[in-house]
Protein backbone atom coordinates (compact mmCIF):
# COMPACT_ATOMS: atom_id res chain seq x y z
CA UNK A 1 0.00 0.00 0.00
CA UNK A 2 1.22 3.60 -0.40
CA UNK A 3 3.29 5.85 2.07
CA UNK A 4 1.05 8.76 0.82
CA UNK A 5 -1.58 10.58 2.54
CA UNK A 6 -4.30 9.43 0.91
CA UNK A 7 -7.19 12.91 0.70
CA UNK A 8 -10.95 11.37 -0.55
CA UNK A 9 -12.58 14.51 -2.07
CA UNK A 10 -16.36 13.98 -2.29
CA UNK A 11 -19.16 16.28 -2.30
CA UNK A 12 -23.11 16.29 -3.25
CA UNK A 13 -23.56 17.34 -6.77
CA UNK A 14 -23.16 20.88 -7.75
CA UNK A 15 -20.91 21.62 -4.47
CA UNK A 16 -18.34 22.07 -6.65
CA UNK A 17 -16.33 19.74 -6.62
CA UNK A 18 -14.87 19.83 -10.33
CA UNK A 19 -13.65 23.27 -10.00
CA UNK A 20 -11.84 21.85 -6.48
CA UNK A 21 -10.32 18.99 -8.53
CA UNK A 22 -9.01 21.63 -10.94
CA UNK A 23 -7.22 23.44 -8.56
CA UNK A 24 -5.94 20.40 -6.73
CA UNK A 25 -4.46 19.39 -10.05
CA UNK A 26 -2.85 23.05 -10.21
CA UNK A 27 -1.12 22.04 -7.57
CA UNK A 28 0.62 19.07 -8.84
CA UNK A 29 -0.55 16.81 -6.78
CA UNK A 30 -1.96 13.25 -8.25
CA UNK A 31 -6.23 13.07 -8.80
CA UNK A 32 -7.61 9.60 -9.01
CA UNK A 33 -10.97 11.13 -10.90
CA UNK A 34 -13.44 7.72 -10.18
CA UNK A 35 -15.88 9.11 -12.95
CA UNK A 36 -13.23 9.49 -15.74
CA UNK A 37 -11.45 5.78 -15.16
CA UNK A 38 -15.39 4.19 -15.14
CA UNK A 39 -15.61 6.03 -18.41
CA UNK A 40 -12.41 4.75 -19.78
CA UNK A 41 -13.01 1.21 -18.27
CA UNK A 42 -16.38 1.59 -20.21
CA UNK A 43 -14.49 1.98 -23.38
CA UNK A 44 -11.11 -0.03 -23.01
CA UNK A 45 -11.47 -3.32 -20.25
CA UNK A 46 -12.10 -6.11 -22.47
CA UNK A 47 -13.67 -8.54 -18.80
CA UNK A 48 -15.80 -5.11 -18.18
CA UNK A 49 -17.18 -5.21 -21.33
CA UNK A 50 -17.87 -9.45 -21.59
CA UNK A 51 -19.40 -9.13 -17.41
CA UNK A 52 -22.05 -6.39 -19.03
CA UNK A 53 -22.64 -8.10 -22.44
CA UNK A 54 -23.19 -11.39 -20.23
CA UNK A 55 -25.57 -9.61 -18.12
CA UNK A 56 -26.96 -6.45 -20.35
CA UNK A 57 -26.13 -7.31 -23.94
CA UNK A 58 -27.76 -4.44 -25.36
CA UNK A 59 -25.53 -2.22 -23.23
CA UNK A 60 -22.51 -2.87 -25.59
CA UNK A 61 -22.18 -1.32 -28.66
CA UNK A 62 -19.38 -0.50 -31.14
CA UNK A 63 -17.21 -2.27 -28.75
CA UNK A 64 -17.92 -0.39 -25.64
CA UNK A 65 -20.45 -0.02 -23.12
CA UNK A 66 -22.32 2.66 -23.89
CA UNK A 67 -24.21 5.00 -20.60
CA UNK A 68 -27.16 6.56 -22.19
CA UNK A 69 -28.46 2.74 -22.55
CA UNK A 70 -27.75 1.97 -19.10
CA UNK A 71 -29.69 5.15 -17.94
CA UNK A 72 -32.25 3.74 -19.50
CA UNK A 73 -32.21 0.44 -18.46
CA UNK A 74 -32.54 2.22 -14.79
CA UNK A 75 -35.07 4.70 -15.58
CA UNK A 76 -36.94 1.24 -17.33
CA UNK A 77 -36.36 -0.37 -13.29
CA UNK A 78 -34.60 -3.34 -15.58
CA UNK A 79 -31.24 -2.45 -13.97
CA UNK A 80 -31.02 -1.47 -10.78
CA UNK A 81 -28.22 1.55 -9.47
CA UNK A 82 -26.57 -0.92 -6.62
CA UNK A 83 -26.91 -3.32 -9.00
CA UNK A 84 -24.76 -1.27 -11.63
CA UNK A 85 -22.11 -0.40 -9.14
CA UNK A 86 -21.64 -3.91 -7.37
CA UNK A 87 -20.71 -4.45 -11.84
CA UNK A 88 -18.14 -1.57 -11.50
CA UNK A 89 -16.65 -1.25 -8.37
CA UNK A 90 -14.07 -4.00 -8.40
CA UNK A 91 -12.74 -3.06 -11.44
CA UNK A 92 -12.43 0.41 -9.92
CA UNK A 93 -10.84 -0.60 -7.21
CA UNK A 94 -8.23 -2.35 -9.08
CA UNK A 95 -7.63 0.77 -10.80
CA UNK A 96 -7.21 2.44 -7.92
CA UNK A 97 -4.41 -0.04 -6.66
CA UNK A 98 -2.49 0.82 -9.54
CA UNK A 99 -2.56 4.22 -8.98
CA UNK A 100 -1.33 3.70 -5.52
CA UNK A 101 1.26 2.19 -7.09
CA UNK A 102 2.09 4.50 -9.45
CA UNK A 103 1.86 7.55 -7.08
CA UNK A 104 3.72 5.83 -3.66
CA UNK A 105 6.61 8.32 -4.08
CA UNK A 106 4.01 11.34 -3.44
CA UNK A 107 3.50 13.01 -0.15
CA UNK A 108 -0.01 13.23 -0.89
CA UNK A 109 -2.68 11.92 -3.24
CA UNK A 110 -6.41 12.59 -4.07
CA UNK A 111 -9.03 10.46 -4.33
CA UNK A 112 -12.17 12.33 -6.28
CA UNK A 113 -15.12 9.96 -5.85
CA UNK A 114 -18.47 11.92 -5.92
CA UNK A 115 -19.80 8.73 -3.68
CA UNK A 116 -17.20 7.81 -1.41
CA UNK A 117 -19.18 7.23 1.57
CA UNK A 118 -21.92 5.66 -0.16
CA UNK A 119 -19.27 3.36 -1.87
CA UNK A 120 -17.32 2.84 1.69
CA UNK A 121 -14.32 4.14 0.07
CA UNK A 122 -13.52 6.07 2.96
CA UNK A 123 -12.14 3.15 4.19
CA UNK A 124 -9.31 4.12 1.70
CA UNK A 125 -8.65 7.25 3.02
CA UNK A 126 -6.71 9.23 5.77
CA UNK A 127 -8.20 12.20 5.60
CA UNK A 128 -11.67 13.48 3.89
CA UNK A 129 -12.65 17.10 2.02
CA UNK A 130 -16.05 17.20 1.89
CA UNK A 131 -17.00 20.26 -0.73
CA UNK A 132 -20.62 21.68 0.16
CA UNK A 133 -22.79 24.68 0.03
CA UNK A 134 -26.69 25.52 0.84
CA UNK A 135 -29.38 22.96 -0.87
CA UNK A 136 -30.74 25.78 -2.97
CA UNK A 137 -27.46 26.55 -4.64
CA UNK A 138 -26.85 23.23 -5.16
CA UNK A 139 -29.79 22.84 -6.93
CA UNK A 140 -29.22 25.78 -9.25
CA UNK A 141 -26.47 24.73 -10.42
CA UNK A 142 -27.49 20.92 -11.16
CA UNK A 143 -30.33 22.52 -12.99
CA UNK A 144 -27.67 24.78 -14.95
CA UNK A 145 -26.77 21.65 -16.42
CA UNK A 146 -27.86 20.39 -19.77
CA UNK A 147 -31.30 17.89 -19.94
CA UNK A 148 -31.36 17.95 -16.15
CA UNK A 149 -35.42 17.77 -15.35
CA UNK A 150 -36.78 17.49 -11.67
CA UNK A 151 -37.30 13.61 -12.16
CA UNK A 152 -33.78 13.27 -12.91
CA UNK A 153 -32.52 15.10 -10.17
CA UNK A 154 -34.64 13.05 -7.40
CA UNK A 155 -33.37 9.86 -8.84
CA UNK A 156 -29.71 11.10 -8.83
CA UNK A 157 -30.14 12.88 -4.97
CA UNK A 158 -32.19 9.93 -4.20
CA UNK A 159 -27.93 7.76 -3.99
CA UNK A 160 -26.49 10.71 -2.38
CA UNK A 161 -25.97 10.80 1.24
CA UNK A 162 -27.36 14.17 2.64
CA UNK A 163 -24.89 17.19 2.72
CA UNK A 164 -24.75 17.47 6.76
CA UNK A 165 -23.71 13.72 7.07
CA UNK A 166 -21.22 14.05 4.74
CA UNK A 167 -19.91 17.20 6.64
CA UNK A 168 -20.09 15.26 9.49
CA UNK A 169 -17.88 12.99 8.30
CA UNK A 170 -15.41 14.86 7.00
CA UNK A 171 -11.75 16.20 8.47
CA UNK A 172 -12.41 19.28 6.12
CA UNK A 173 -14.91 21.46 4.84
CA UNK A 174 -14.68 23.65 1.85
CA UNK A 175 -17.77 26.03 1.15
CA UNK A 176 -17.73 26.71 -2.31
CA UNK A 177 -20.87 29.18 -2.13
CA UNK A 178 -18.61 32.66 -1.75
CA UNK A 179 -16.92 32.11 -4.85
CA UNK A 180 -13.48 30.68 -6.50
CA UNK A 181 -11.16 32.59 -4.25
CA UNK A 182 -11.94 31.51 -0.57
CA UNK A 183 -12.06 27.89 -2.20
CA UNK A 184 -8.70 28.20 -3.42
CA UNK A 185 -7.39 30.02 -0.44
CA UNK A 186 -8.83 27.17 2.13
CA UNK A 187 -7.76 24.25 0.19
CA UNK A 188 -3.88 25.63 0.31
CA UNK A 189 -4.54 26.12 4.36
CA UNK A 190 -5.73 22.15 4.49
CA UNK A 191 -3.17 21.00 1.96
CA UNK A 192 -0.32 23.07 4.50
CA UNK A 193 -2.08 21.30 7.50
CA UNK A 194 -2.04 17.78 6.12
CA UNK A 195 1.43 18.44 4.18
Amino acid sequence: MTKSVVIGLTGNMGAGKSTTVKMIREMVIPVFDSDQTVHRLMRDNREMKALFCRKFPESVMNDEINRFVLSRLIDEKKLDVRQLEQMIYPFLEHELQNFFVRHSREPVVVLDVPLLFEAKWDRFCDEIIVVSAPAEVLKQRVFERLGMTEEKYKILTARQMPDEEKRAKADYVIETQYGLEPVRQRLAEIMEEIQ
